[in-house]
């Protein structure tokens, strides 16, 4: 193909039909960049394909990731509304009251979910770290939602542990280490019932132990609370844009 042109050229240049050269060189020349445009505008296109694939997979690892997160954030957050329910029992109520108002069997389960104040949320932090080392937050089309996604990762998430790690070492070093070390003979040799001259002993110490950690257990509820709202306000959203 490059040697008929060649020789058209070198036709017309012989004839000195100098004009039409003029003409027919303007026109390879068109015809080259026509040529370099469309193969320029394949790449783009099949760039934008590999990206959009790239889109949807991340979608796909996201969804799949904040599902399990908002699971157990639900699950967890049930277990701490218990255990708050139990430490404000135990803080606004002598125990006449308490006795008056719940049996010994429901007491002691009040009691363990005290105990497990400090069951923490764990967020998936991988899947997030994973795409801000791959640099890969640019391939979601909506900035939009890309704020949302990291202040979800990187606001939300972080608040919630910040919180959670104060409670946990509050209800270890105060609630369990004092109350729950003084009382675990109990329920090695059996559980005791509420109204024995032990437990009168250390009701109060359980009630002044619930005090402690009463306002930072709430404070991590509501943490939980607005990360399961963003997670709810997120996951349709990416459900959306795979989709599409």
């Amino acid at each position: 193909m490059i040697k008929f042109f060649r020789k058209i050229r070198q036709g017309l240049l012989t004839e000195s039909k100098f004009g039409k050269y003029l003409l027919y060189a303007v026109g390879e020349i068109v015809l080259v960049v026509l040529g370099i445009l469309i193969a320029l505008s394949l790449n783009t296109w099949n760039d934008q394909r590999k990206d959009r694939n790239a889109e949807k997979e991340l979608y796909k690892t996201l969804i799949e990731s904040l599902e399990i997160d908002l699971e157990d954030v639900r699950l967890k957050r049930r277990k701490i509304d218990s255990a708050i329910i139990g430490q404000e029992l135990f803080i606004t109520h002598s125990l006449e009251e308490v006795k008056a108002k719940i049996s010994d069997e429901e007491f002691f389960d009040l009691l363990q979910k005290v105990g497990n104040t400090s069951n923490s949320f764990v967020p998936n932090l991988s899947v997030y770290n994973k795409i801000v080392q791959n640099r890969e937050i640019d391939l979601i089309q909506s900035i939009e939602l890309q704020k949302d996604i990291i202040d979800l990762y990187e606001v939300q998430y972080w608040e919630y542990k910040d919180l959670d790690n104060s409670l946990e070492r509050a209800a270890q070093e105060e609630l369990v280490r004092n109350f729950f070390g003084d009382i675990a003979h109990w329920f090695i040799n059996g559980t005791p019932e509420i109204h024995s001259e032990d437990f009168i002993n250390q009701y109060e110490l359980l009630s002044k132990e619930c005090r402690k950690i009463y306002f930072v257990s709430t404070a991590v509820k509501i943490s939980m609370i607005n990360c399961e709202a963003h997670l709810e306000y997120i996951l349709p959203r990416l459900r959306e844009e795979l989709d599409k």
